[in-house]
């Protein structure tokens, strides 16, 4: 009787113990605090202020990447440096912003980094193109991030 028992408690730990697979990963965005993170504002220097739930800077690729609070990417920044310094946006800078549509590539404007220390980068940027719709964007970066 006791073999029973001793058997019917190892199955039962057996099958409770067991969970589903799910591969499944979810990424919450981290809010930056209060006076840091990403703003914009589209056209208009003086317009509306749009602000983005997260933002991170990665020095291997040298791209600022900011993200709508779904996680999808509204902003790439692709710079030739790190360095607190004015860049031309051109052949070895790029701004692209993929919330509008049709999509914002720059073709003119500057990145100006103001810091970048203790795991952290702050600068603007102007952006301009020409089309319709959104053609000029004035942004802000605050302490955002540094990532390898």
């Amino acid at each position: 009787m006791k073999t029973y028992f001793l058997a019917f408690i190892a199955i039962f730990t057996l099958l409770t113990s067991c969970s589903e697979d799910n591969d499944t990963q979810t990424i919450i965005p981290t809010p930056t605090p209060a006076g840091t993170g990403f703003s914009w504002r589209e056209n208009d220097p003086e317009g509306a202020i749009n602000t983005a739930p997260t933002a991170t800077f990665s020095t291997q690729y040298k791209t600022l990447i900011v993200k709508d609070a779904a996680g999808a990417t509204l902003f790439e920044v692709n710079l030739s440096g790190t360095a607190a310094a004015t860049y031309a946006i051109g052949t070895d800078n790029a701004v692209s912003y993929l919330g509008t549509n049709p999509m914002f590539v720059a073709d003119s404007g500057e990145v100006i980094v103001t810091a970048n220390a203790d795991d952290k980068i702050s600068g603007t940027f102007k952006a301009f193109r020409s089309g319709t719709g959104v053609t000029r964007i004035y942004a802000t970066f605050t302490d955002i991030p540094v990532v390898p």
